[in-house]
């Protein structure tokens, strides 16, 4: 505070009464109430009379996890961030525009999770599913049958654990058709750990959205602008997964990612590493394994992103480069100062997450479609179950004129 300030003592005093009421809406898949293996469901928010802070809201959850007879002295647990893994795409719409899209909702938020929660909002995330260093079980599961072949669970996934608009986009929706779209996974068998084999079932899908009420003076502001036909424009940064199920065994590949515009090139790069998890009983589907990296070069065309090679060596616990940006992601990325990293160093070697800043691009690739790769060599040859994965972390912009319904990504 300047100086200056500490001697305004006859400054008025604001209460800010914007918003006089703010209410959870409960909305329901329309059509089947099947939510079975692949499965598209889907839920929709009709009316267009409405200001809603979609960037809050959540999909609330309720299920069961059963054993077979057979299976009673055999273990089964769900695991870290398994709902997620309860569905392969999930798309939110605006005007029946597709606004954002996360594939594979387990891996992605896991690797985004990762990188970007802290020690203590982990700890307040496990009723949602999320125990990332498998410290404790999840507090999510309670038995209704005495011979406890049967397992009940009640969670939710907030629309920005999995979506970058509602983790950038803080603001409200005005007057506009929504519609998520849920694709369930086509196993279950990522979503527990455990010798039996188990069968989930899903009972109730809702998603729970506030909606706001102003005052009438903003009211009035907000509608004179937009009775103007004024659009309002939405940026975020979209997160958007690439796989590449199998690397050439030798020691090292180079992964042909995409070609993008100019607008969506990457800024962000976050590469992790399985091996012979997905679909696996007997494997944590979030967990990702150290394939022991030497270095590791994202190519925007003829730009590289870590200019100097990395030569890590795990072996000999020297992989403090990539451990530096690991920490340094949520200084960069949110402007924050504190370094209370998820991972410690030792957690680091068992789960690597490589983080590759590409956020500072020089004038040849603003103006240019820009070809992405990713150079990967390993202190040994690739092993043949071994999985790439890449989370690119990019520019998006879509505007929306809520006087016409009118929706484009610009």
């Amino acid at each position: 505070m300047a100086v200056s300030d500490s001697l305004n003592v006859f400054q008025n005093v604001h209460f800010d009464e914007t918003i006089i009421k703010s209410d959870i809406h409960t909305y329901l898949p329309y059509g089947s109430s099947n939510y079975g293996l692949s499965d598209e469901i889907r839920i929709l928010i009709q009316s267009q009379d409405l200001i809603t802070a979609t960037y809050d809201s959540f999909l609330y959850i309720e299920g069961k996890i059963e054993r077979k007879n057979e299976d009673a002295e055999k273990s089964c647990t769900l695991t870290n961030n398994f709902p997620a893994f309860l569905f392969e795409e999930i798309r939110y719409e605006l005007g029946a525009q597709k606004v954002d899209v996360c594939r594979n909702p387990g891996i992605t938020s896991a690797l985004k999770g990762y990188i970007s929660y802290t020690s203590n909002e982990s700890k307040g995330l496990h009723h949602l599913g999320w125990s990332p260093k498998n410290e404790e079980p999840l507090q999510v599961e309670y038995t209704r049958n005495a011979n406890d072949l049967e397992k009940h669970f009640a969670v939710c996934i907030p629309l920005k654990h999995i979506f970058g608009s509602m983790e950038d986009y803080r603001q409200v929706i005005v007057n506009m058709r929504q519609e998520l779209i849920l694709i369930r996974s086509r196993s279950d068998a990522d979503c527990y750990q455990g010798e039996a084999d188990a069968a989930i079932s899903l009972n109730k899908i809702q998603w729970k959205v506030p909606h706001v009420t102003l005052s009438d003076s903003a009211k009035l502001s907000l509608f004179e602008q937009i009775n103007t036909n004024a659009a309002i424009t939405i940026p975020f940064r979209q997160w958007e997964l690439y796989e590449l199920p199998a690397l050439k065994q030798a020691q090292s590949d180079i992964w042909q990612i995409k070609t993008s515009t100019q607008l969506e090139k990457p800024r962000w790069a976050i590469v992790a590493f399985q091996r012979g998890k997905k679909f696996s009983k007997a494997a944590k589907a979030a967990d990702f394994d150290n394939v022991k990296i030497r270095n590791l070069k994202l190519h925007l065309n003829s730009e590289s992103y870590p200019y100097e090679a990395m030569h890590l060596d795990f072996n000999a616990n020297k992989y403090i480069a990539a451990y530096q940006n690991y920490i340094n992601f949520r200084r960069d990325y949110y402007a924050k100062e504190e370094q209370d990293a998820l991972f410690d160093y030792s957690h680091f070697k068992t789960c690597p997450i490589f983080v590759m800043d590409c956020s500072k691009q020089n004038e040849t690739l603003k103006y240019s479609t820009v070809d992405v790769k990713l150079e990967m060599e390993s202190v040994e040859a690739f092993e043949a179950e071994i999985v790439a994965y890449c989370l690119i972390l990019h520019d998006a912009l879509v505007q929306y004129n809520p006087l016409t319904g009118e929706v484009k990504k610009l």
